[in-house]
């Protein structure tokens, strides 16, 4: 019941913060996002679970990995924006790509597709 209670509460907090990240972009059409791989329970997840952006948004995740158990590594996937990159232990990556399509998208992570997945949200304009 605790655990079910913990992702209840977890999944609560990142739609809030997915939402609250609805604020007016830049003047330029750019949306910055954070995301972390770290382990919940048990679980390797990136946090928050929900990202939120508008059609057309060029998007920016910088992504850390903050996972201190085996393997150092972690992949974040999204399939239909063509995002594919490994992230190492204590080594941030950033990646970039215009969010050209609205629909909701599994994120990933294409090294070990046992965890925990995560989503982005394109709104149309």
């Amino acid at each position: 019941m605790k655990t079910t209670a913990g992702i209840v509460v977890g999944f609560v907090l990142s739609l809030m913060l997915a939402f609250a990240m609805l604020a007016p972009a830049g003047a330029q059409g750019e949306r910055e996002l954070h995301a972390v791989n770290i382990n919940y329970e048990g679980n390797n997840v990136w946090t928050p679970g929900t990202y939120v952006v508008r059609k057309g948004e060029k998007v920016r995740f910088k992504l850390f990995n903050r996972v201190k158990a085996d393997p150092n590594v972690h992949g974040f996937a999204i399939d239909e924006f063509n995002v594919k990159v490994d992230v190492y232990r204590d080594k941030p990556e950033t990646v970039e790509f215009t969010a050209d399509k609205a629909g909701i998208f599994r994120i990933w992570c294409h090294l070990h597709p046992a965890h925990l997945a995560g989503q982005l949200v394109v709104l149309e304009k």
